[in-house]
């Protein structure tokens, strides 16, 4: 499961965990827990559909919050996660090693500090864009898996460059 396999890739990061120790949330850090702390909340996620139905990999848009209480350890901590995640490919740590296609942090910016209780904490920002196959959709086999796709032009000025592809998606 993608959102478990994210939490536990940053968890297990050297990086990230010397700066954030298990301070790693979803969607609100809970009062009364401490900073420096990263906090995970998904934007939107989309699949992608061919004419046989879902094919099983989903876009993902992912903000990734980075607290501490002084400038230059939000900011140290929101590094710290984006070299981890930028362009990240590969399998993540969950049960599933769900499959990570491409890992693009589309914004990067510091964030007004956030009012609290004896003070104020300040906050860096990351949204990271995933695309990876999500083992929990269904997901279409089509019936006839092999797609022929021919280039050419079919009359006597076809100039033989591309005549014919033959795309296979099937297992045999």
């Amino acid at each position: 499961m993608f959102v478990k396999g994210l939490y536990m890739l940053l968890a297990q990061d050297a990086g990230v965990s010397a700066i954030a120790g298990s301070g790693i949330y979803f969607i609100l850090q809970p009062k009364g827990t401490s900073v420096p702390s990263v906090v995970l909340s998904c934007v939107s996620t989309g699949d992608l559909y061919s004419m046989a139905g879902n094919t099983g990999l989903r876009d993902g848009l992912w903000q990734i919050d980075c607290y501490a209480s002084d400038y230059y350890s939000s900011n140290a901590l929101m590094l710290a996660v984006r070299d981890l995640l930028e362009n990240y490919t590969g399998n993540l740590p969950d049960a599933d090693a769900t499959e990570i296609i491409s890992s693009i942090v589309e914004k990067s910016w510091d964030m007004p500090y956030e009012p609290g209780g004896k003070g104020f904490i300040f906050r860096s920002l990351l949204e990271v864009r995933f695309r990876y196959y999500d083992t929990s959709l269904p997901v279409s086999t089509p019936s006839n898996p092999v797609a022929i796709i021919d280039g050419g032009t079919g009359d006597g000025n076809d100039t033989g460059v591309m005549t014919e592809a033959i795309v296979d998606g099937g297992t045999t």
